[in-house]
């Protein structure tokens, strides 16, 4: 989260430029707040934060984001974590309506294990988030199935991805998805 203050009331003891802030899901239905200490430098400043979208620039799987600043350059967060497990990253191309595809859902299975996620606009203020879903899926180094309901009602379902790629899929192409990074089997 980006933060700062729109008036410049710190004469009143009100902050004015603000420190960001980073919650952790903690798989419980609860986040948590973690030190800037623990984070990094980018969290230890305070700065007049806007406009705030998740992308994964460096396509390792892991989201990173870019921050907005009103007097300050724009800032570019690379995620460094260590252990993130394994990723699918799918970026969907729509042929019968808006071409980014948005509103389109797609499910992933692996093993006992099911998401669920849909392509959005609207992202938050000043940004909008990279149009592509980024899947974390642990341990699992294959996915069995990804299905797709596209804006149009019609449903695609491609098995046995490998994990970690970075695929583009079509709507309504009779080929597979095609790999950007990383492979598919």
């Amino acid at each position: 989260m980006t933060n700062g203050h729109v008036l410049d009331l710190s004469g009143q003891g009100v902050p004015y430029q603000m420190s960001p802030q980073y919650f952790r899901n903690r798989g419980d239905g609860r986040f948590e707040e973690l030190p800037a200490v623990v984070l990094g430098p980018f969290f230890e400043q305070r700065r007049l934060g806007r406009g705030l979208a998740r992308l994964d620039w460096n396509r390792d799987g892991r989201d990173d984001f870019v921050v907005s600043h009103i007097n300050a350059p724009a800032a570019l967060v690379t995620n460094v974590s260590s252990s993130t497990g394994h990723f699918l990253s799918l970026r969907l191309v729509s042929v019968t309506g808006d071409r980014d595809a948005l509103g389109t859902t797609v499910t992933i299975n692996s093993g006992d294990n099911t998401w669920t996620q849909q392509l959005t606009a609207g992202d938050g203020y000043q940004a909008n988030n990279e149009r592509r879903l980024l899947f974390g899926l642990g341990s699992a180094d294959l996915v069995d199935t990804v299905t797709i309901l596209w804006t149009s009602g019609l449903t695609e379902t491609w098995n046995g991805i490998a994990a970690d790629a970075d695929l583009v899929i079509r709507e309504n192409s009779a080929a597979p998805p095609a790999s950007v990074h990383g492979h598919i089997q």
